[in-house]
């Protein structure tokens, strides 16, 4: 991850001294009169968002999980394993009306739509072979949990626009405050099966298996304040059109997520022994539901005896194996590129 973080930050610097040549020889390619007098645009812009730090404590938790699936592993019959990848981009759309007071300043009033996603899965297998004085046995467990969150947002911003035009090109910065309403959900599905078969020439042969699921389903608002800015340089097409590219910053936190969770869950047991056949089969379900807020805390694994990240909204955590328990904080801080359309009228 730290050689696509370079990457990116890579081809952000290619763009910015890109941007900064293209003005440099701007001025020789002037060929229109400039805009003098008070105008409005509107500003179209798509793009993507390099995350600075994986959202906050989503990152946090995916480490963990990670951390403990390894841990798991140096037991003995274990095996841990895990697919689930840092929240590296987050897509960038955004509309501007930008009202330019004159050739040098602007105000912008914005709106947009940000949507972040991590999904991943993670879990163990479990597999023994042994003998004993009566015979053999072998037991085998598998654990998957499935993790999807996705984080959404929508604006409502206000921006300064400085601008410096050269002929057909302009050369532009800004920044400015915004109020941020966001929206989170979260999907967790865990699945776990167990085998046990024993074979003895003393006792009666035996097997039994074991299944179990449950499903947790997750979903917060919250809103909150943040900040912005960007540099851009664009070329006018036509009369009243420009094409454009553009760098730009977000720093946005939210903390103190409310909202309800839903909970699910299965489970089957069979036994079956050699005179018998399969002699036991029983399911059960339940289902229950609660709403809170999002917390974090790190819980004490009791076989490892290390602590590990939580994140969720099932009551709220206390006890003498809980730590560190908070509000969870998840932000869609980025920094990252985009391509404008920008449609001016003067006044």
């Amino acid at each position: 991850m730290r050689q696509k973080s370079e990457r990116g930050r890579g081809l952000v610097l290619v763009l910015l001294l890109s941007a900064v040549a293209l003005f440099a020889t701007a001025g020789r390619a002037a060929e229109e009169p400039q805009r003098t007098g008070p105008a409005i645009g509107f500003k179209l812009s798509g793009g993507i968002g390099f995350t600075l730090n994986g959202g906050g404590d989503l990152e946090t938790y995916r480490k963990g999980m990670i951390d403990l699936q390894n841990d798991v592993g140096t037991l003995d019959y274990f095996t841990g394993n895990s697919n689930w990848k840092k929240m590296g981009t987050i897509p960038n759309f955004e509309f501007d009306l930008i009202f330019h007071l004159n050739e040098r300043f602007g105000i912008g009033i914005g709106t947009g739509y940000l949507q972040a996603s991590s999904r991943g899965d993670y879990g163990f297998t479990y597999d023994q072979t042994g003998s004993e004085s009566w015979g053999t046995f072998t037991q085998a467990g598998v654990a998957k949990n499935t993790e999807d969150f996705k984080i959404s947002a929508i604006p409502i911003r206000l921006s300064l626009y400085l601008t410096f035009p050269s002929g057909r090109w302009t050369l532009y910065g800004y920044a400015g405050a915004g109020f941020y309403l966001g929206k989170f959900s979260h999907k967790y599905a865990y699945d776990f099966t167990y085998n046990y078969a024993d074979s003895s020439t003393i006792y009666l042969d035996e097997k039994q298996e074991i299944t179990s699921s449950e499903v947790w389903d997750e979903s917060a608002k919250k809103n909150s304040l943040g900040f912005h800015g960007g540099l851009g340089l664009e070329y006018r097409i036509g009369s009243g059109l420009s094409l454009g590219l553009e760098l730009f910053g977000r720093f946005v936190n939210f903390s103190g997520w409310e909202g309800d969770v839903k909970m699910t869950s299965s489970s089957r047991e069979r036994d079956w022994r050699e005179d018998l056949g399969w002699y036991y089969d029983q399911s059960l379900s339940d289902s229950s539901s609660s709403s809170g807020k999002l917390w974090y805390y790190e819980s004490q694994d009791a076989d490892l005896g290390k602590y590990y990240p939580q994140m969720n909204m099932w009551g709220t955590p206390s006890g003498s194996t809980y730590r560190n328990v908070r509000e969870a904080a998840i932000n869609l801080n980025a920094f990252g590129v985009a391509v404008t359309i920008k449609v001016y009228f003067n006044l």
